[in-house]
């Protein structure tokens, strides 16, 4: 192969080939024209090396199946590190590395409701699920999951992400950019970014955010990568943008390999949920239960406890 480095776009082109999908078929199912699907397939063909489609799909077949299958694996981890958070989210994805603390991290977070409840209203049960769909496309994007924002845009046939809630709109176009659905991510932000022409819908920083993709995902392009990394720490910024940035530096450097920065990333987004965390507590909130109990309580704490059973005894 000519470049070891293929998107996800690329690789899906060559699933539904190999699959005897013809351009048409391909371009629906990516969501491009048909015409721009040929420039796409032809630049692909230049870059895996072959002259046409039979030839594309014997390479795939044959060793390029087996090596975007290693491209794809898993990051390895080094043996002997100490950092077991960079390391999960490496081998097991960024939302599992946060565990129980992706609930203070992203929109409709733990710092929202209790937020909520502390200003004295009432959280509307119609809010409910879209607080639930917005949940699921900020775990979408933590797992990196973009097949599910491009069948979630494919079943919004009424617009209701584009028109009725821009903040799950600006994710569905992250998902979409991140993930190389090019057509429907810049159909869907030339929608979002008109709305904000006229006053509405989506802020600079969300369309910025937008902007960068698919760009950060290509190993040539570090200009991209610039802009998430401004936006993720820029001063004024929200928490949700900030996080939204981290997310997808994460992932943009772990598609480049570049697995150092994207474990600084992982804590980063870490950091920003111990921050909400404190917060919370601030606010009175106890989302963890009972208080930890100190490392100097904790003989005074056990003697005590041998003591009531002493006496039960």
């Amino acid at each position: 192969m000519k470049d070891s480095w293929l998107d996800a776009k690329s690789e899906r082109m060559l699933e539904l080939l190999a699959e005897g999908s013809p351009s048409r078929v391909i371009a629906r199912q990516m969501g491009y024209q048909e015409g721009t699907m040929r420039v796409y397939l032809h630049n692909l063909y230049k870059k895996i090396g072959v002259a046409n489609k039979t030839e594309a799909v014997v390479w795939y077949l044959g060793k390029g199946k087996a090596q975007l299958a290693a491209q794809s694996a898993p990051a390895p981890v080094p043996q002997g590190t100490d950092d077991v958070l960079g390391d999960m989210a490496l081998g097991e994805g960024l939302y599992a590395s946060l565990g129980v603390m992706v609930h203070f991290t992203g929109p409709y977070s733990r710092v929202w409701e209790i937020g909520q409840r502390m200003a004295g209203h009432e959280i509307p049960p119609d809010t409910l699920p879209k607080r639930a769909r917005s949940r699921q496309l900020w775990k979408a994007l933590l797992e990196g999951d973009w097949v599910f924002g491009k069948r979630l845009f494919d079943a919004d046939e009424a617009g209701l992400l584009r028109y009725e809630s821009p903040s799950d709109a600006v994710m569905l176009a992250l998902l979409l950019g991140a993930g190389g659905y090019t057509s429907a991510g810049e159909r869907l932000a030339a929608q979002l970014n008109q709305k904000r022409k006229s006053g509405a819908s989506i802020s600079a920083r969300e369309a910025a955010l937008i902007a960068a993709l698919p760009a950060a995902f290509e190993a040539q392009d570090r200009e991209a990568i610039s802009s998430l990394q401004r936006l993720s720490g820029e001063r004024g910024a929200s928490a949700v943008v900030k996080q939204l940035a981290l997310a997808l530096l994460f992932h943009a450097h772990r598609v480049r390999k570049d697995y150092d920065r994207a474990r600084r990333t992982a804590h980063a987004l870490w950091n920003e949920a111990e921050l909400a965390r404190q917060q919370l507590r601030a606010m009175g909130d106890r989302t963890f239960g009972a208080e930890p109990v100190a490392a100097s309580s904790a003989r005074p704490v056990r003697e005590a406890a041998r003591e009531k059973a002493a006496v039960a005894r």
